[in-house]
């Protein structure tokens, strides 16, 4: 009884082991002409490029041979019923060639630079509100895939940043001009920025383990305007020295209760408690003695004069400062300058070559990456409202490309949210630097006295007409970097 039973067991299930078996094996055969589902449906996927024989993409199905056909399981994950084969395996939902897309940015950036007069201006901690949008056409020329595209964004600086600053080194001596005395400004800053990018690429031309990778040229005007205002200067008190005949500073050891000239180039330092820095006082100046003030008009000095030392009858007059105490320059507290008091418009122009690696991680999402690099040419135009010495508008041209270049990095995640519209998430940064360039100062007409040829030992005023000065080293340096997070839509069509 038992072996009957096993063996009616066995007939009834070898058919089902067969066709088990052939589930996902490819099975050979010559011709079948038989209709299959595949060829049954051929007609209804034909608008999507498929031939009688598609074997080399991982996404498309045999769906005629001569020699070989599989049968597929259906697949798991169902993404737009629509888009399946028969046998489940998934079809491209769509055939869009272009995409427009519109972002919002949050940028973070800094901008500085450094004059040949060791004037160094500087931008920080500056938050742009940015709108971005672009679009990108996928073309066919002569059997491949080209992409052209338009690329604008324009920023607007926010009044949340950070400040402006303002540094000048005057040296003590020229032929040292990293060493003096720093004098710096700071203030609220403001300014805009655009940019816009115009490019080609071979669209996917290589395909690496299924990422699709797009080598891009292009050309790129970036502008930042940028401006400072509403500028404090600390103006700080600095004593008058007392110095030797030789030109050394004077200085007192309380170690030893005795004063030494000390040269100008070693200084001690100034944790050394022991040595102090003597200042001059009001019995150190010398000064040239006339019995009455000149505040009624000018009182004739001869041609010369003599100095006689001060005395206690002078009291705080003319230093405002008594016997021993420290004449001071300056000290006069914080100085506000109200408005604007810098403007310095930027832009930046020439062709990159790009990279963009992208991948289909899902029906439903994808990953990009492009970087891109360039040597462009900047252009600057400098305006200081409150030199009346130079032009306005502008004060001085900054042009060249000596030492420039740039970089570009993003990434960005899109999200399918619909057949035609998509979600997008990016991050990028960018740097841009230029080396030491020339420029032109523009100096404006000014009134100055000057002695009168005709009549020696009188003064007549002239003016002097405005002028364009050629400077070889306007710019020693300049660098932008920035950071932007994105959030925005994708429409394709």
């Amino acid at each position: 009884m038992k072996t009957r039973f096993w063996s009616i067991l066995c007939v009834i299930a070898a058919p089902l082991c067969g066709f088990a078996s052939n589930e996902g094996v490819p099975v050979f055969y010559k011709n079948n002409p038989t209709m299959n589902a595949n060829r049954n449906a051929y007609s209804k996927y034909k608008q999507y490029g498929y031939t009688d024989y598609i074997g080399n993409s991982g996404q498309r199905q045999v769906i005629s041979s001569q020699s070989y056909s599989y049968q597929v399981p259906r697949a798991q994950y169902e993404y737009n019923r629509g888009a399946m084969t028969p046998n489940g395996v998934a079809l491209p939902t769509n055939d869009y060639k272009s995409t427009v897309y519109a972002q919002y940015a949050r940028r973070f950036a800094d901008f500085e630079f450094t004059t040949g007069v060791n004037s160094i201006l500087e931008w920080d901690d500056m938050i742009f509100n940015e709108i971005n949008v672009g679009l990108r056409h996928v073309f066919d020329m002569h059997g491949f895939d080209l992409l052209s595209y338009v690329d604008y964004s324009y920023g607007k600086m926010t009044s949340g940043g950070g400040l402006s600053m303002d540094y000048d080194l005057e040296p003590y001596d020229y032929s040292y001009p990293t060493e003096g005395i720093f004098t710096i400004s700071v203030g609220g800053q403001s300014g805009d920025t655009s940019r816009l990018k115009l490019g080609v690429g071979a669209h996917h031309i290589w395909d690496l383990g299924g990422w699709k990778i797009t080598p891009h040229i292009g050309y790129e005007i970036f502008k930042h305007n940028l401006e400072m205002d509403n500028h404090l200067y600390p103006n700080p008190g600095v004593y008058l020295p007392l110095m030797t005949s030789s030109g050394d500073y004077v200085f007192y050891n309380t170690a030893d209760n005795y004063y030494y000239s000390v040269p100008t180039t070693n200084v001690p330092d100034d944790s050394d408690e022991q040595w102090y820095q003597v200042c001059m006082s009001p019995e150190d100046i010398k000064i040239v003695y006339t019995a009455t003030s000149s505040n009624a008009g000018y009182t004739i000095l001869g041609t010369s004069f003599q100095t006689s030392d001060w005395n206690d009858s002078l009291g705080v007059q003319p230093w405002g400062v008594g016997a021993g105490e420290c004449v001071v320059i300056g000290g006069d507290g914080v100085i506000k300058v109200d408005g604007t008091t810098h403007i310095y418009n930027t832009t930046w122009t020439g062709f990159y070559l790009g990279l963009e690696v992208e991948k289909q991680m899902t029906l439903a999402d994808k990953l990009r990456f492009y970087v891109q690099v360039s040597m462009p040419k900047y252009s600057s135009e400098g305006t200081w409202p409150n030199r009346d010495d130079w032009q306005q508008n502008p004060s001085f041209l900054d042009e060249g490309s000596n030492g420039a270049f740039a970089y570009e990095a993003e990434m960005e995640y899109t999200y399918q949210i619909s057949d035609r519209l998509q979600l997008s998430l990016k991050a990028n940064t960018d740097y841009f630097h230029i080396g030491n360039i020339p420029g032109e100062l523009y100096v404006a007409e000014q009134t100055i006295y000057i002695e009168d040829p005709e009549n020696p030992g009188s003064w007549i005023i002239s003016t002097q007409d405005a002028y364009t000065e050629y400077v070889a080293d306007s710019l020693r340096k300049a660098t932008w970097q920035s950071f932007g997070l994105y959030l925005g839509l994708k429409y394709s069509f």
